[in-house]
């Protein structure tokens, strides 16, 4: 079986975020420590989850910063640090897409504020305040581009 590639390796944030939360089993975990999910047999009911895989995804979290392991060894709770709970957006985005997408008009969960008021939809806002639409994102090389993604994106058209 082929190695699987480093992504954070990469000289991109996109792929550095997906070496941390990339497959879907961690993603749910994340979501459901926001629902208030800590305790490892309360993710294993909520997903299903085989125990050796909750287990290594959780180890993966903790390391990454994402969440945090508390209380006694043999009873541990994780529940997530300022850098866990700093990808809602990016979760309730992905959530809007798939409602959109996915759930035949039907979604199992709508984002909320605290008052149970429908959050709107997740858009892509310019500093001057302006909603930017896909075809409108133009990605530059940032203060972190190598010579290879600076060389890459000019024959890309900056795009």
């Amino acid at each position: 079986m082929a190695a699987k590639t480093d992504l954070s390796k990469l000289n991109c944030s996109l792929a550095r975020a997906l070496a941390a939360v990339g497959d879907w089993w961690t993603l749910l975990i994340v979501r459901d420590a926001f629902l208030g999910v800590g305790r490892f047999g309360d993710f294993q009911r909520s997903l299903g989850i085989a125990r050796n895989i909750l287990s290594a995804r959780l180890a993966a979290l903790v390391d990454a910063g994402i969440l945090a392991r508390r209380g006694s060894p043999a009873r541990p709770t994780y529940g997530l640090t300022e850098k866990g709970r700093e990808m809602m957006p990016a979760l309730v985005a992905l959530m809007q897409w798939g409602d959109k997408w996915e759930s035949a008009g039907r979604p199992p969960m709508i984002a909320t504020d605290a008052d149970g008021v429908a959050v709107r939809p997740v858009q892509v806002i310019s500093r001057a305040g302006k909603a930017v639409a896909a075809d409108q994102v133009r990605l530059l090389p940032g203060p972190g581009a190598t010579k290879r993604t600076r060389d890459f994106m000019l024959a890309k058209g900056r795009r």
